[in-house]
């Protein structure tokens, strides 16, 4: 099984502290996102990852190239980076097997292997697609931008999914598993002009086929302002223990 590393933004939100580092290549906690990454897939059994690049591509691809790992590092280069996330995982699509599972990760979240393993392990005949669901709503860091699911707790499916839901279950912790015919969706919400991953969850909402994997109490955070990043170099403890 495949993990796609969405990492092909601007990162414009997080700028004034990156100075322009991809967030991928951004240090935490004294490793480099993608070497976190790339720890927690070895601790989950995943051997083939594919970084979906877009903005200053060259700067990411050339990093990875340096990078000593057992884990097969392919990229894909999505050219309309600046539209929506669910692109980016269509860009991915050649190097996913026909018909293979697969899993998508951002580029910007910061988690531990429990979580990756969590998901992964994840069984789920009746869905196209399942994402980490974090009931601990009182400990998400940015609860504004948090995608809010709403969800039916005797199936697990998810019924609603925005960033503007007033009630909510759970929020979306950025990690999912596919399977292969969730590019059709991908496909069909793109010609419709609605490019991200949340649009085509939510086709799959309206046909019963979007689920969700209780994360239960593994720890994450989107790295994706530098509150964000401030928060998580001051409280180390929270995401490593």
């Amino acid at each position: 099984m495949k993990l796609v590393i969405i990492a092909a933004g601007l990162g414009s939100r997080l700028s004034p502290v990156s100075s322009g580092t991809p967030k991928l290549l951004l240090p935490i906690l004294g490793q480099r996102l993608i070497d976190k990454i790339l720890a927690n897939c070895i601790e989950a059994d995943i051997k083939n990852i594919v970084v979906v690049t877009g903005y200053n591509n060259h700067i990411i691809e050339d990093h990875l190239k340096t990078i000593q790992t057992s884990i097969k590092i392919e990229t894909a280069y999505n050219p309309d980076w600046e539209l929506a996330n669910g692109v980016s995982v269509l860009a991915a699509q050649n190097l996913i097997p026909v018909g293979e599972d697969f899993m998508i990760s951002m580029s910007d979240h910061y988690y531990n292997s429990d979580l990756l393993k969590t998901i992964k392990t994840h069984a789920d005949d009746q869905t196209v697609a399942s994402v980490g669901a974090d009931y601990n709503i009182s400990e998400i860091h940015d609860i504004d931008d948090g995608m809010k699911l709403k969800i039916d707790k005797e199936s697990n499916l998810i019924r609603s999914m925005s960033k503007n839901l007033f009630e909510y279950d759970a929020i979306d912790c950025g990690i999912f598993k596919c399977r292969y015919a969730f590019f059709d969706y991908l496909i069909k919400a793109k010609a419709k002009n609605e490019c991200s991953l949340s649009d085509a969850c939510n086709i799959l909402i309206n046909e019963n086929l979007m689920g969700s994997v209780d994360i239960k109490n593994c720890p994450w955070i989107d790295i994706d302002t530098p509150e964000a990043l401030k928060f998580i170099n001051e409280n180390p403890k929270k995401f490593t223990e």
